[in-house]
Order: C-alpha cells, then sequence, then structure tokens
C-alpha cells in the first residue's frame, strides 16, 4: 500500500510561499504575476472569478496577465488581493527579492524603528 505525502508545512490562515527558484526565474513583475496566476490554488479558476474574488475589473485581469501591446500592470494596491485568491506570495515574494529584502533584515529594521 502507498503512503500519501502531505505538506505539512505550509500556510493554512493565507497565501503560500512559492520556491526561490520559481521566483529566481521571474525577470520582472509581469512574469511575477503571471506566476502567481499559474500557480494558484483552485485549478478550475477563472480570470472572470479572479477578478471578482479580488475586487479588479474583469477586462483589466486579462490585461494583467497577458502580453501584448496593450500592457496593463497589476496596481500595488491590488497585489495582496489578487495573490490572496491565487493563494500563493509570488508577487510578494518577487518585490522582496528585488529589494535584496530578507525577512530578517525586515523584523531588525522594525525592531530599530521602535
Amino acid at each position: 500500500m502507498e503512503q500519501l505525502q502531505l505538506r505539512l508545512l505550509c500556510r493554512l490562515d493565507g497565501p503560500s510561499v512559492v520556491p526561490p527558484t520559481s521566483i529566481n526565474a521571474c525577470t520582472s513583475y509581469r512574469e511575477a504575476v503571471r506566476l502567481c496566476w499559474q500557480l494558484r490554488r483552485v485549478r478550475n479558476m477563472t480570470q472572470a472569478r479572479l477578478a471578482e474574488e479580488a475586487g479588479l475589473y474583469a477586462p483589466h485581469v486579462t490585461c494583467y496577465l497577458h502580453d501584448g501591446e496593450r500592457q496593463r500592470d497589476l496596481p500595488g494596491q491590488a497585489v495582496a488581493r489578487f495573490e490572496m485568491a491565487c493563494g500563493n506570495t509570488a508577487i510578494t515574494q518577487w518585490m522582496a527579492l528585488q529589494a535584496k529584502l530578507t525577512v530578517l533584515e525586515e523584523i531588525q529594521a522594525e525592531r530599530a524603528a521602535a
């Protein structure tokens, strides 16, 4: 009898963390947004459903995920809602990587400010 492997160290209260190798492969903000969408928890979620759950305008969601002449970037204030709907933090992780910020440095900065 085969045993199922369960990922016990995942977050249940929020979006999951994406492996660093996937984040390192992204070369732009748009690629990070697309990665977040590709790794969504609900595999059969449509872009219209994503727009509804994240509180976004549905035609704009198509622009966020498409590489074409009419590019439109996901607004910064919508990143958390987008990630929550998709179930992972790929965009936030990519932005932290670009800023060369680690979680430890962030905690140290908060403590120094207090």
